[in-house]
């Protein structure tokens, strides 16, 4: 009998996720702790870190004096770091080490009066900590429109939110060139995501229906949905009781945002493996 389900090879947390959550549980045995935003977007696995005792805010006013405080994945705002130390707060700093990398560049090129140009969602978190450490004097830009209002300047570093797609990043960064000719381009989308799309296109190829699972927070899940749509159907599912809802149609592909856990990948095939033996007894 044919096989109809193909799993991706890459699914399950980046590493950069993995090290967060990992970091996070251990420290969750020891202490409380508090988190300015969702440490991942994946509601998943926050509802699991919660039950482990996880606080999670949304502004570091809500944070006691004092307090031990995670700095999520996609990192924080330099000044809400620095408002933390303030308060004396026991900071933990779990940004992914990509963006730490990146983090640097930025105050980088800032040191050397470089015009700083960030490609990305202005209000994704991860854009939010880079624009922080790349001043006042940065912008942001996610389409056509916002590319033409940048100011032509002498020095011009161009920086790519780690999980936009490549189509986007190449398509604004060109027209960032028109104006800015010298500009300094750099693809600081991450390796694995990058990995992730490529295989996830071999498998759309290869399937009526790709199945991603993540959550509608994530940029890369998003990301990799719009890629995949341009091949076969693909549908977004966050737990075992969203796919019950859905019509699965084979041979069916399965992969995964880089902030959904591995278990919750097998435990959804498993599911659709069982809707399958069910659609054969029938015939």
């Amino acid at each position: 009998m044919r096989r109809q389900i193909k799993v991706a090879r890459f699914v399950g947390f980046c590493s950069g996720v993995t090290i967060a959550v990992r970091k996070t549980e251990k420290l969750l045995k020891e202490k409380k702790i508090y988190c300015i935003g969702e440490l991942i977007h994946n509601t998943f696995v926050i509802q699991r870190l919660k039950k482990l005792g996880l606080i999670v805010v949304k502004n570091c006013r809500l944070i006691p004096a004092g307090s031990s405080v995670i700095i999520r994945a996609h990192g924080l705002p330099l000044e809400t770091i620095e408002h933390l130390r303030k308060k004396n707060c026991e900071i933990f700093d779990f940004t992914c080490p990509i963006l730490k990398k990146i983090h640097a560049s930025i105050e980088k090129f800032k040191k050397e009066k470089f015009s700083i140009i960030i490609i990305g969602t202005p209000d994704h978190a991860e854009v939010k900590a880079l624009l922080s450490r790349a001043g006042k004097s940065a912008a942001v830009i996610r389409s056509v429109s916002s590319a033409a209002l940048v100011k032509k300047s002498r020095k011009a570093a161009v920086i790519g939110q780690s999980t936009i797609d490549g189509e986007t990043f190449e398509r604004l960064s060109g027209e960032i060139l028109k104006k800015n000719k010298d500009a300094l381009v750099f693809d600081t989308i991450c390796n694995e995501v990058k990995v992730r799309r490529k295989e996830a296109i071999g498998l759309a190829k290869k399937s009526k229906m790709v199945i991603i699972v993540g959550d509608r927070k994530s940029s890369n899940t998003k990301n990799l949905a719009k890629i995949v749509k341009n091949i076969c159907p693909v549908i977004i599912v966050t737990g075992e009781n969203e796919l019950l809802r859905k019509k699965i149609i084979y041979p069916v592909g399965v992969t995964s945002g880089a902030s959904s856990p591995r278990e919750l990948v097998l435990e959804i095939v498993k599911k659709i493996k069982k809707a399958r033996l069910r659609k054969q007894s029938r015939a």
